[in-house]
């Protein structure tokens, strides 16, 4: 597992080049939307340290500062990027990727009918629209694109893009 400090990094990194900050505009990755990513990030750490009172004690925080229930169990790799993190909940076994985009409102949980540990898993590079919500033990593979309050419960390949209730496959986009 990565230091703490190097997800960070990613994080940061990641929240640089999608808001096209310049070097002199550094000090700008203070802004408020990037506290989620970071309370999470410690959360974690202390979580995976033997310290669960604390990580749940930030994870609080994050969730009555900024309205982001992001379990501290979930497994994120660098470069989590939350535009606008208000509604975001990602549940305790979901995996994200590497430089994942999630948007406003997006659900990562399980369906309730399974096993607890039925949490989504994201590939690197995915992107997901505002809303959406992707339910039960699927993979959502790199480079996809899950659309606006779509309802994903089917595994979706490589490059897709995925819309509507349920989501279906409506084209693979090209990445360059």
């Amino acid at each position: 597992m990565k230091s703490l400090f190097k997800l960070i990094q990613e994080d940061i990194s990641m929240f640089r080049n999608k808001d096209k900050l310049e070097l002199k505009d550094y000090f700008m990755v203070l802004n408020p939307r990037m506290y989620p990513v970071v309370l999470v990030r410690i959360s974690s750490f202390l979580q995976e340290s033997h310290l669960g009172i604390l990580a749940k004690i930030i994870s609080t925080i994050n969730f009555v500062l900024f309205g982001c229930d992001i379990a501290k169990g979930a497994k994120i790799q660098g470069g989590l990027y939350l535009p606008h993190p208000s509604g975001v909940v990602i549940g305790e076994y979901a995996i994200i990727g590497r430089n994942c985009i999630i948007h406003q409102g997006v659900t990562l949980g399980d369906r309730g009918e399974e096993h607890e540990t039925s949490n989504p898993t994201l590939g690197d590079y995915v992107e997901i629209g505002t809303g959406a919500k992707v339910l039960g033990k699927i993979l959502i593979d790199d480079y996809s694109r899950i659309g606006a309050n779509s309802v994903v419960l089917k595994d979706t390949p490589k490059y897709a893009v995925a819309v509507g209730v349920p989501a279906i496959i409506i084209k693979y986009r090209k990445v360059i």
